[in-house]
């Protein structure tokens, strides 16, 4: 079994019940088993273009998983398809972004998938919820989790709920 960390995040048709129903998806899927969530975050969408969105929610938590990194991401594609996920625009809104965050200390760079995710060290909401579920633990290739929290202290972000059950 592999400890990995997967980012959850939703700003469309009610983000708080995608965040839940992903978060139980994942649990349901034999071979994977959800160990801690983390809190529930509120955050400012980032765009590319500007363009104006609703704030989003976004959420980590730990799992333990038999599959490779692909078979996992395939899961975690399939959980996203089933809420409704639309792949139109680049950082557009969406129902639910499920995000391998770490997968063991493994790195891992090819067409479909890159470990540690390419944008960790930049984003709070991200690294904050990350920290309350693995607070001591290094970013494979890049830092302590510590050390790069620091560097994205000044991202707004407002924890507003936590996971049911």
């Amino acid at each position: 079994m592999t400890v990995c960390y997967i980012g959850l995040g939703s700003n469309m048709n009610q983000p708080l019940q995608q965040l839940n129903k992903a978060r139980n998806s994942i649990h349901a899927v034999p071979g994977m088993r959800v160990l801690q969530s983390s809190s529930i975050y509120q955050s400012k969408a980032i765009t590319l273009d500007g363009d104006s969105q609703d704030d989003y929610l976004n959420a980590v938590i730990k799992i333990e998983t038999e599959f490779t990194a692909e078979q996992l991401l395939d899961s975690l594609l399939a959980i996203e398809n089933d809420q409704g996920r639309k792949r139109e625009k680049r950082w557009g809104a969406r129902t639910i972004d499920l995000d391998i965050l770490l997968y063991g200390d493994q790195i891992i760079q090819n067409n479909r998938l890159t470990v540690p995710h390419a944008e960790i060290e930049n984003r709070g909401f991200v690294l904050l919820p990350l920290h309350q579920v693995a607070s001591d633990i290094n970013i494979p290739g890049k830092k302590r989790l510590k050390e790069l929290l620091n560097k994205v202290s000044d991202q707004d972000l407002v924890k507003v709920d936590e996971f049911d059950g």
